[in-house]
């Protein structure tokens, strides 16, 4: 099978799929994420770009929310690369203004202001409630790790992101997943998605934004049905 590349949300890092149960794939951090140094500038192109040379031949994408985004921008720009393509909890465009509203919260208030507001966007409130829930304590620890100016450079370049014209000029096998309790990326939007893609599926799943935290078994189960509609 070709390669399976993995695309992680704003803020977090290639360990949100440690409990995604899918064999022999290529989870990558994006610059200023996890170990990976901090790009001198950052674009939705230059986030395409940092993938494509990761790719050591045309690859199956998996990307969710941010990662989803920039999953779109290679198959939209490169085609022939991506053998298939997943995209979770994302959005084909984003509003820029308020992309770039939380650019500038971000540099107020540091990673401390911004933490509440964000895991309410993307757990549900039974995870927050949960003491011990280990997907929100990854992402609570991760977040507040993070560098707040490189936050805040990735939300400015997500307002940047638009592929609604491109959409339907894509031809390779395509999945959009959309979780049904999802307050950031709405189940309409994720359909409408599938419908601008010919041939695309989707699937609508029991959570919330950040499901391979919440429904990681639903989310594998997911990717490994479009992996085995596309080989088999």
């Amino acid at each position: 099978m070709p390669q399976v590349i993995f695309l992680h949300p704003i803020g977090l890092d290639r360990r949100i799929w440690a409990d995604v149960d899918v064999p022999d794939v290529t989870a990558l951090d994006f610059p200023g994420h996890g170990e990976t140094p901090a790009a001198d500038q950052l674009s939705m192109a230059g986030l395409a770009d940092y993938v494509l040379a990761q790719m050591t031949g045309p690859a199956t994408l998996v990307g969710l929310s941010l990662g989803g985004m920039v999953a779109q921008h290679v198959a939209v720009r490169e085609p022939a690369a991506v053998t298939s393509l997943v995209v979770a909890c994302s959005t084909p465009a984003s509003d820029p203004a308020m992309m770039r509203e939380r650019a500038t919260a971000t540099r107020q208030g540091g990673m401390a202001g911004m933490l509440d507001t964000t895991l309410e966007r993307w757990f549900t409130p039974a995870a927050l409630a949960a003491p011990e829930h280990p997907g929100v304590g990854y992402a609570r620890q991760r977040l507040l790790d993070d560098d707040p100016e490189v936050i805040a450079q990735y939300w400015e370049a997500m307002a940047g992101h638009d592929v609604r014209a491109q959409l339907p000029l894509l031809t390779m096998p395509a999945t959009f997943i959309a979780g049904a309790q999802d307050r950031a990326s709405s189940v309409a939007v994720l359909d409408a998605m599938a419908t601008a893609v010919p041939g695309a599926g989707l699937r609508v799943l029991d959570g919330p934004h950040m499901l391979p935290l919440e429904q990681p078994r639903e989310f594998t189960s997911a990717i490994n049905e479009h992996l085995g509609r596309v080989y088999g």
